[in-house]
């Protein structure tokens, strides 16, 4: 990796991380708030990285692709807090947030993908 990729990858990194906590502090207040902002996140961020995989981003440089999407959306979303909710809430609600969180990943990568191939563009990396 060259530095250009991983500085890009390091400040996508630390913006998608703060977006994350973002999110989790503004549901905070709200009745099961953590597990509503992951799964939000992570649905964005499947949509999103579905989006800009099929569609890439030919107007940008290589090393921006790469800190948007291992930098931003790879550190935007997050598996180990699903397998965390899902081993620590009760049961049925671990393994039902675990379930409806698989399932809308995929369609929200059905759905980028869609949405990125009727862009017109194709993906160059």
């Amino acid at each position: 990796m060259r530095f250009r990729e991983g500085l890009a990858v390091a400040i996508g990194g630390a913006v998608g991380t703060l977006a994350r906590v973002g999110a989790l502090e503004a549901t905070e207040h709200l009745h099961w708030g953590e597990l509503l902002a992951t799964f939000v996140v992570n649905a964005l961020g499947a949509f999103g990285l579905a989006f800009v995989a099929s569609r890439g981003l030919p107007e940008f440089a290589p090393w921006v692709y790469q800190g948007v999407t291992v930098g931003f959306l790879g550190s935007y979303t997050t598996f180990s807090a699903i397998a965390l909710i899902t081993t620590s809430e009760w049961g049925v609600i671990g393994i039902g947030y675990l379930v409806l969180t698989l399932v809308m990943g995929v369609v929200m990568v059905l759905a980028g993908r869609w949405l990125g191939r009727a862009s017109g563009k194709k993906a160059t990396t």
